[in-house]
């Protein structure tokens, strides 16, 4: 029978004893299932702040003020680099028997479903494992 070696990439591990991450151990005994979940960006905050430039922008222009127009631009763009600097982020969530529990957050989404789909097959060479030991 031949063992595949363990799992270890960028602070997670994946061995015969179980999944590590972030000073979190969860053992493979326990793991039923993985799923990746998508975060998107945060939408609400950047767009308040980039109207509330532009509004001040306008105010600025209409009363001819210069320092409520440099403002109004200076709170704008913040708006604007706010929202593109955001990045859509993937979390692993694990199910054990004491509910969902999350395992990682990454910008990787190759990485996030790499490791999920290696936990589903080591949950399956688990039970696979424990049925035959159990004949």
């Amino acid at each position: 029978m031949q063992t595949e070696p363990p799992f270890n990439e960028r602070g997670v591990t994946l061995s015969r004893a179980g999944l590590s991450a972030a000073g979190q151990m969860f053992p493979l005994r326990d793991l039923r299932s993985a799923r990746v979940v998508r975060i998107s960006r945060k939408k609400p905050l950047p767009i308040i702040i980039g109207v509330i430039g532009l509004v001040a922008l306008v105010v600025g222009a209409i009363i001819g003020s210069g320092p409520a127009l440099v403002l109004g631009l200076m709170i704008a763009v913040v708006g604007y680099l706010s929202w593109i600097t955001q990045d859509v982020i993937y979390q692993l969530l694990v199910t054990t028997p004491d509910g969902e529990r999350e395992v990682l957050i990454t910008k990787d989404q190759e990485f996030a479903d790499r490791v999920a789909v290696l936990v589903h097959e080591a949950i399956a060479k688990h039970a696979r494992n424990t049925a035959a030991s159990a004949n």
